[in-house]
């Protein structure tokens, strides 16, 4: 999760950075500025608990939220939605994730993985992580 905020972070490359978000985010850590940057900026807002699981594996329709979330924040247009119901788990996205989901279907960014099967609370993997993160970049362009 945290490696989502440092890429974000780096794009941006912002000149000042809130003091400590999460309980879990040490400072001096490789990851303490972008992740304490992301939640400023509204892009990330943990668990609910106070921590930020920034070692914790990313899922699919995390990444979808924080995507969305940062396209908001850079002005891009964020019109497009996909149908949760075409897919046979598409009904197990998490509420908070739904219209973030749908956007990263709609935009291409997201895609099922066979069989009618979304995967919205699984990991995402390096591979999927990498194929979304560089189809993002070049829709911002």
């Amino acid at each position: 999760r945290a490696m989502i905020a440092q890429i974000l972070y780096a794009m941006e490359d912002p000149s000042a950075v809130s003091s400590a978000t999460f309980q879990d985010v040490p400072g001096g850590m490789w990851y303490t500025d972008a992740v304490n940057w992301a939640a400023s900026a509204g892009l990330v807002s943990g668990y609910g608990d106070g921590t930020f699981g920034p070692n914790d594996d990313i899922t699919r329709e995390q990444m979808a939220a924080i995507l969305y979330r940062y396209a908001q924040y850079a002005g891009m247009d964020i019109s497009a939605r996909g149908d949760l119901s075409a897919f046979t788990d598409g009904a197990s996205t998490s509420d908070w994730a739904e219209e973030a989901v749908a956007w990263a279907l709609g935009s291409g960014l997201l895609s099922g993985k066979g069989g009618g099967i979304l995967d919205p609370q699984g990991t995402a993997t390096r591979a999927e992580v990498a194929v979304i993160l560089t189809a993002f970049c070049q829709q911002m362009n």
